[in-house]
Order: C-alpha cells, then sequence, then structure tokens
C-alpha cells in the first residue's frame, strides 16, 4: 500500500507542475502577527492522469494520506468531470511556528535547507512598503511526493523533469492581496520603495574598568539626503536622546548622524543601541563573567545585554572552568543581537555593517548573519590608538557572541632564570600592573590565584596593592621537564620546545656547557603591550659562537650576553610577539668556590670567637688578681697584710674637694700600719711597743725580727694598696708574699 501511495503521490506531482498537467498554486495569508496559512493546491487534468498514472483514484488518496508528512494537513483529493484537484495547507500561529513547521517538513525529505522567513514592512525614512521572501519554495515542500514515485517507479525517469515545472503565488498580508498569481517557484515580494545608504559602523571599547564606550554612525550618501532631507533629519532624531550625543557630520559625499557614548553604564548602553536600532528586547537572559568577581559580573551581564530584538542567550561559566590562558584578565562574554531591519535600503533587504573595537583586547567568538552563515572571530590585542574592524557583514541582522579578554596594563615585567649546577630550573617573576586593578580585584586576584596554584609546584610569592600599581610575584623550581608540566597544567600553554642540555651536572664540576631553549610562555600575564620588559638567565656563561650564539630578540627587544648573563631587555613591548630564546654557551661553576670560600669564612669565625673568648678571659683574670693573706713569720719571712686593713689604707671618696685630704689620710693610715705588728700565733694586730699579743700572749718577738727584715715589702704593699683603692673601691684586696 505505502509503495502505491508514493507512486500516485510521485505521478500527481509530476504532472500538476508540468507544463504537461501539474500545476501547484501557493496561496500564502497571514494576519499582523504572522498566523495564517500556507495553501499549496495541485491540479493534473483526467486526460494527463490517465496518461502518467497507471492507479485508480481511491489508490491515489489512499496513498497521498500515508506519505504526507504530519506538519502538512491533507485538506482534500478530489475529482470532477476534467481535473483531480489535491489540496495540502500548512497552519502556524507565527513567524517562529512558520519557520519550525517549513523546517520539520524539509528535514522529512532529506533537504539540509535552513528555512529562512523575511518579512519587512517597512515605513522608514530609508524604505517604505512590504518585502515578503522565503528561501524555499513549493517544490521543496512537495517533494516527498516526487520521491515517493520516482522510488517506486510509478512514473519513468524521463518524465520527472516535468514535476514542478509550473507554480503560481499569491500573497495577503492582513486582508490586502500583494501579489495574485505570480509565476514564481520561491515566494519573493517586494513592494518597497527605497532610499540607499552605504552602511552603518560599530565602535565599542569595553574599558579596563568595565565601563563602555559605543559609537554608532549611519552614512548617507549626499543624493539620499538631499531627497528627504526633512525626514531623515526627523528619524534620526528620534533614534538619539536619553543616553549618547547625536551629531551630523560630513565626509566624502556624505552625511554622517552619529550617536556617541562615553564610560556608558552597561544599561546605559543597552537603552543606547536600542534607541538607534528601534528594536528592544523581548525577554533577557545576561551572561555573566568568567571571573567570579561581583564588579565584573555586572559589568559583562549588561554588555551581554546590548541586544536589539531577541533574547540574548549566555552560558555562565564557573570558578572551576577558570580561562587559564588568561588569569590576570578580566574576561567576559559579550552577546549582542543587532537588528539593523529599519536601516534597510535596497532589494537584497540588507545593510552593510561593519563592527570595530579596540584593539587591546583578545576576541574569540562567532558572528552569525541573518542568513544563518557563520563567521568565526579570532583576533589578539595588538598596540595601537585606532579602533580595529573584527568584523564587516551584509545582512539585516548579527548575532553576535564573543568571548572578550580585557587586558590589564603592564609597566614592569622582569624573569629571572637560574639554571642551578644540578640541571634545574629556577624562576622568579616579577609583574607590576598599572592602572588595572582595585582593591577588590587584587583580593579576588589573589583568591584565584591561590586556588589554581593549590596543587602545583610554582608558588604565588607576593600580591600587593600599592597606589594604582598592582605587584605579582611568582616563583617555580623544578627540571626542564617538571618546569614545562607544571606550566602547562596552570596556564594551558604548553613548553613543547623548551630544551636544557648540561653536559657535566654536579656541584663540585668546574666547567659546563649549556645549550638552553626555554619555550616559556610570558603570554599568561598579557598578550598585550609592556613598558619595561627583562628576561634575565643568571651565570649563563660566555656564548659558544659570537655570531650564533642566541635567539630571543622581536620587535623591540634585544637579546645579547651580558658578562655572565644573558638578558632580553626592551621597552614598550608587544607580549604576542615574544620569540623563545636560544643559546649555546660555557660557564664557569662558581658553586664549588663559593662553598669552599663559605667553609674558610666559618673556619676563621670560629678561630676569631675562640680568640675573642681567651682575650676576655685574660683581661678577666688581670682585673681579679688578689693579694693573697700572708702571715709573717720567722721562718718565711712572709708579712701579711690584711684585706680590711688595705681598705682603711684608702680613702673612698675620690671627690675632687677630698682628693687632698684623701692623700694625708692614706699617709697617715700607712704609717698606722707599720706601727704594728702581726702576732705569728694569731694574727691579732698588735702595738709595736708590745713584747707579747695583747689576744693570745704569745710573743711577739719573731715577728718583730721578721717586720724589720721585710720593711720594704711592706712600703711596696701600701703603695700597691692605694694603686688600686684610685682604680676600684670595690677591690677585694691585695695579697703580697715572700
Amino acid at each position: 500500500m505505502k509503495n502505491k501511495l508514493k507512486y500516485l503521490i510521485c505521478i500527481l506531482a509530476f504532472l500538476l507542475l508540468t507544463a504537461c498537467g501539474g500545476v501547484v498554486k501557493t496561496d500564502m495569508n497571514f494576519d499582523d502577527s504572522f498566523a495564517g496559512s500556507r495553501v499549496m493546491t495541485y491540479t493534473i487534468s483526467n486526460s494527463d492522469y490517465t496518461s502518467y498514472v497507471q492507479k485508480d483514484f481511491a489508490t491515489v488518496a489512499a496513498t497521498l494520506k500515508a506519505l504526507c508528512p504530519e506538519d502538512i494537513e491533507i485538506t482534500s483529493v478530489t475529482q470532477d468531470d476534467s481535473n483531480i484537484v489535491a489540496v495540502f495547507t500548512i497552519n502556524f500561529s507565527s513567524k517562529d511556528d512558520y519557520e519550525k513547521k517549513v523546517g520539520n517538513i524539509l528535514k522529512a525529505v532529506g533537504s539540509d535547507i535552513e528555512p529562512k522567513v523575511t518579512l519587512l514592512r517597512s515605513n522608514t525614512a530609508f524604505a517604505k512598503g512590504v518585502a515578503f521572501q522565503e528561501n524555499f519554495g513549493t517544490e521543496d515542500l512537495l517533494k516527498w511526493m516526487r520521491d515517493g514515485m520516482m522510488n517506486n517507479e510509478y512514473i519513468t525517469s524521463s518524465y520527472e523533469i516535468y514535476i514542478f515545472s509550473t507554480s503560481q503565488v499569491s500573497l495577503s498580508i492582513s486582508g490586502e492581496e500583494y501579489e495574485k498569481d505570480a509565476n514564481m517557484s520561491i515566494i519573493d515580494v517586494n513592494t518597497t520603495k527605497y532610499l540607499p545608504i552605504n552602511g552603518i559602523e560599530f565602535n565599542t571599547v569595553i574599558n579596563k574598568d568595565g565601563s563602555i564606550d559605543r559609537s554608532i554612525a549611519i552614512d548617507i550618501p549626499n543624493t539620499s539626503y538631499d531627497q528627504a532631507k526633512d525626514d531623515i533629519d526627523k528619524f534620526m532624531a528620534e533614534r538619539s536622546g536619553e543616553v549618547g550625543t547625536g551629531t551630523w557630520s560630513e565626509a566624502n559625499n556624505s552625511h554622517i548622524f552619529t550617536v556617541e557614548g562615553k564610560a556608558l553604564s552597561a544599561d546605559d548602553c543597552k537603552k543606547m543601541t536600542e534607541k538607534f536600532t528601534g528594536k528592544s528586547l523581548d525577554s533577557t537572559t545576561g551572561s555573566v563573567a568568567k571571573d567570579t568577581q561581583v564588579s565584573e559580573e555586572t559589568q559583562v551581564e549588561s554588555e551581554s545585554k546590548e541586544s536589539t530584538e531577541e533574547s540574548t542567550e549566555a552560558t555562565s561559566d564557573t570558578s572551576d572552568a577558570v580561562d587559564k590562558r588568561h588569569l590576570f584578565s578580566k574576561n567576559y562574554t559579550l552577546n549582542e543581537y543587532i537588528n539593523l531591519e529599519d536601516y534597510i535600503s535596497n532589494y537584497n533587504n540588507a545593510v552593510s555593517f561593519d563592527y570595530y573595537v579596540n584593539p587591546e583586547n583578545n576576541y574569540e567568538g562567532t558572528i552569525t548573519d541573518g542568513t544563518g552563515y557563520s563567521s568565526t572571530v579570532l583576533r589578539s590585542a595588538i598596540s595601537g590608538d585606532a579602533n580595529t574592524l573584527l568584523y564587516s557583514g551584509y545582512s539585516s541582522t548579527f548575532d553576535i557572541k564573543l568571548d572578550v579578554n580585557i587586558l590589564p596594563n603592564v609597566s614592569k615585567y622582569k624573569h629571572i632564570v637560574e639554571i642551578t649546577p644540578t640541571g634545574k630550573i629556577k624562576r622568579d617573576i616579577t609583574v607590576v600592573f598599572s592602572e588595572s586593578f582595585n582593591e577588590d580585584d587584587a583580593k579576588s586576584l589573589e583568591e584565584k590565584l591561590k586556588n589554581v596554584l593549590s596543587d602545583s609546584k610554582i608558588k604565588l610569592d607576593k600580591v600587593s596593592l600599592n597606589g594604582k600599581d598592582l605587584e605579582v610575584k611568582i616563583s617555580s623550581s623544578g627540571t626542564i621537564e617538571e618546569d614545562a608540566k607544571m606550566w602547562e597544567e596552570t596556564t594551558g600553554y604548553t613548553g613543547s620546545i623548551s630544551s636544557l642540555d648540561v653536559d657535566k651536572k654536579g656541584l663540585f664540576v668546574t666547567k659546563q656547557r649549556i645549550s638552553f631553549m626555554d619555550d616559556f610562555n610570558p603570554e599568561i600575564f598579557t598578550s598585550g603591550n609592556v613598558d619595561s620588559y627583562e628576561y634575565i638567565v643568571k651565570n649563563a656563561g660566555k656564548p659558544v659562537d659570537k655570531d650564533l650564539y642566541l635567539a630571543g630578540s622581536f620587535e623591540n627587544a634585544e637579546a645579547k650576553f651580558k658578562g655572565n648573563n644573558f638578558i632580553v631587555k626592551g621597552e614598550n613591548v608587544m607580549m604576542s610577539n615574544y620569540s623563545s630564546p636560544f643559546f649555546v654557551s660555557v660557564r664557569t661553576n662558581f658553586t664549588i668556590y663559593i662553598i669552599f670560600a663559605a667553609v674558610a669564612f666559618v673556619f676563621i669565625l670560629i678561630i676569631a670567637i675562640l680568640l675573642l673568648i681567651l682575650f676576655n678571659k685574660s683581661k678577666k683574670n688581670k682585673n681579679d688578681v688578689k693579694v693573697a693573706d700572708a702571715p709573717v713569720n720567722t721562718t718565711s719571712n712572709t708579712v701579711s697584710i690584711k684585706k680590711d686593713d688595705v681598705k682603711e689604707a684608702v680613702v673612698a671618696d675620690k671627690t675632687p674637694e677630698n682628693t687632698q685630704d684623701t692623700e694625708v689620710v692614706n699617709e697617715t693610715k700607712d704609717e698606722v700600719k707599720l706601727n704594728t705588728v702581726v702576732c705569728d700565733s694569731c694574727g691579732n694586730e698588735c702595738p709595736e711597743t708590745s713584747s707579747f699579743c695583747t689576744k693570745c700572749g704569745h710573743s711577739l718577738e719573731d715577728a718583730k725580727k721578721a717586720k724589720e727584715a721585710t720593711s720594704s715589702y711592706v712600703d711596696e704593699a701600701a703603695k700597691l694598696a692605694r694603686e688600686m683603692a684610685s682604680d676600684d673601691t670595690e677591690s677585694k684586696g691585695v695579697s703580697l708574699s715572700k
């Protein structure tokens, strides 16, 4: 049954669409909301049917019902004395509904056509009238009939070319007829009168603080402007006002009207754009910044709402999906649907459109025009003051989806590399960002970096905001393989061509030959301009060949050996132009000498400390010399002067006014001491006139003889006592012995 139906349908299609008998008439009718129907009437005469179709009418009707796609309704299949007539209807409630059903039908028959329906009911300064256009025809919608007939061999291939030979079209909108039985296979009706323009130009600048500068300019040739000056002036005056300033200028035989706003908030930029295009959002879905900073989220959400008609859909990236390649950038998603239908001024129903952006940022994404053609956009940051052309197209609408990396200003980049004697790579990187981060930005960046580097060997040494300058210090250490791996995992940039060859590794090797290629990409910090750039490999040695010893020079940066260091240095350097440094050198390993010097220094320091200790001890012993008590007896001929006796010989008060008195007292006390005798039995001091000790009664004869024999030593003891008293009134005592 199905094969029979296919056969019948194909025959009907063939007969009705050929000059011999098949005719298709399309009646398109809808209201202001685009709710209506498309009625396709297929007619074949009885004589042609009998000639080409070898099936009865009942079989044909049943076959039609079996093969008809569900989005097409078979309204009727009838036969009278002259013709067989089949009526097919597509009912729809809106333009979107119509395009969806047509798309389903085309897909069912294996067509790759993406249905596009254009309806313009213009009443602008540049176009007045109605334009309706489709990119498919009734032949495409009834392809299922022809395929069924041919696949089941219900008709020979020689008649296939006549199946869709004749078509007629009628178009009615809201009861007004715009076309009647026109011979065309695809509906293309245009009653519009145009006043041509040259094109429209958008300039969009996303500033580093998230604000937006935007200007929109329309270029109208003088020939068009002169024809309808008042109408055009009035029309454009209505397209500016609330946000932004509208101004007229003249250049290159054209009148140019420009709407411009500076440092706009996202909402104000959206209002200005909608005012110019004359189209507002049906619904809004904002995108969120890739970074989790609140300030950025607000800006990006609004910026992505710079749409002009249909809802803008965007996906938000979470902190789990950090843009590793742009860790220091402010990353935004910019989605805007720009509808320029009010500026269509030709039968192509299209506008010449240029989209400019500031060059200091990175851009990546797609822009799709009204025909469905999508262009890939990929542009890296470059230096320059003038905006750069990101996209140029010719259509009525443009769906823009971009990832934008707002690059920070870098005033200083200093990268120090050390190749250890054992063949490891140590990096110390200092980057100073100027006027790009506020306090909240700095805190957010620090948290993000800590999170990204938490599982890495790369260390975040410092994040410090000083005024408008943010200083970041990062370091790492590892073998060349470990170095390439850790930085690739962290930043997404591969160091695939990095290499390090040290012929002899070790701390005690005196000479080393080094071959080094450093494929480290500095674009992780910025791919834009750097005021001061410096890359240093410390203690690289001397180049093997003075002419072919290095690479690394690039625009505004020069590589050279200076002393024992390899240095790449420059100003106003574009990081995206960097070149991987490479050199072959021979160096002296000073590590062993440093170690020996350190050991010698420590040894000398220890000796010095020991000598100092001995010296201090000797001095202390000298100051602490004590005069031992020496008992006087006839055997040892010793005179003993007690500690207390020596102290009594010294007057402690050494003030200037008492100095003379002190000397007299000292002499007097010395004399007193000389008129006494010390008992050699108990040590008691007795008057020299006594014969026996006043304490123990022992004879003093021997003591007197000893005293006479040692009178000179007593004088010396008294002198020493006076000297010690003058140095330290707290002296412990003096002891003399003979």
